[in-house]
């Protein structure tokens, strides 16, 4: 069994020679995992290994549904190929929901499932809303874990292709069950994915296996400039410590935390 985190290294192996202006409404773009939820309360474990009989189709920009567009495992953060990129966001902090709209998802090059603006003040101007469109434009693929402040149960999961973006609920973060409860041979890599392995749910600072965890895929990405770019529009959609804090008080209140911190993204349930 490999590491949950494996899923955000997803996605990389793109034939450079494929034709990138494929519209064919007839392609697949969605990529292969294996979540197993046979696991106790819907924890979420993720296998890297993808299988199809039919043609792999590597195109980011094809929609032919006949094509498979399963990928390998095998990315590393911030490597380059040909043009096309790849950078992992990493952090251990919720996202404040209509923040991570307003400030980031809304400028995506996305015009399926588009977020609307919605609530919270943006404090940003014309101009800044141009340059993050022209930034973020070169993005064809982002996918990966997703902590969102209106729970602090549900594992969330992003995932952009081309044109579309959803948010999806994989289940519960491991750190809200007992260890007693987690699979016996999948333990090292649930582990792996914690802050701190002897962490406890309301006893220690840590935050357990809950984070951002989402890879980035697109021409250019490769640059360190386009990277802290990236970085840091996504660190002002984290909560503030004044946020976290009031978070805290929450104590795991679920209602509470819908009502403080509401999100505007429609949350598609996963079935498995």
């Amino acid at each position: 069994s490999e590491s949950t985190s494996s899923v955000v290294q997803d996605a990389v192996d793109v034939d450079l020679s494929s034709d990138p202006k494929c519209n064919d409404s007839g392609h697949d773009h969605n990529h292969q995992h294996d979540h197993h939820h046979d696991n106790p309360a819907g924890a979420h474990t993720t296998s890297a290994s993808t299988s199809s009989s039919e043609p792999s189709c590597d195109d980011p920009q094809c929609t032919d549904t006949t094509h498979n567009h399963s990928h390998n495992h095998h990315a590393v953060a911030g490597s380059k190929h040909a043009g096309i990129g790849t950078f992992v966001y990493s952090a251990r902090r919720p996202f404040h929901p209509t923040r991570l709209v307003n400030l980031f998802l809304r400028f995506l090059p996305i015009s399926r499932s588009l977020p609307i603006s919605s609530g919270e003040e943006t404090n940003i101007g014309e101009e800044q809303e141009v340059q993050l469109k022209q930034e973020l434009n070169c993005l064809f693929r982002s996918k990966g874990f997703l902590w969102m402040a209106d729970s602090n149960v549900a594992a969330s999961f992003w995932s952009h292709a081309g044109s579309s973006f959803e948010m999806q609920c994989l289940g519960r973060w491991w750190a809200t069950l007992d260890r007693s409860q987690w699979p016996e041979e999948a333990r090292k890599d649930i582990l792996a994915d914690f802050d701190d392995e002897n962490h406890t749910e309301g006893a220690t600072n840590s935050v357990g296996d809950r984070r951002q965890e989402v890879v980035f895929i697109g021409t250019g990405v490769g640059n360190h400039d386009k990277q802290h770019y990236i970085r840091e529009a996504l660190n002002k959609c984290l909560l503030t410590d004044e946020e976290w804090d009031l978070f805290q008080t929450c104590n795991g209140e679920e209602q509470s935390l819908r009502e403080r911190f509401p999100n505007p993204v429609s949350v598609r349930m996963m079935n498995f």
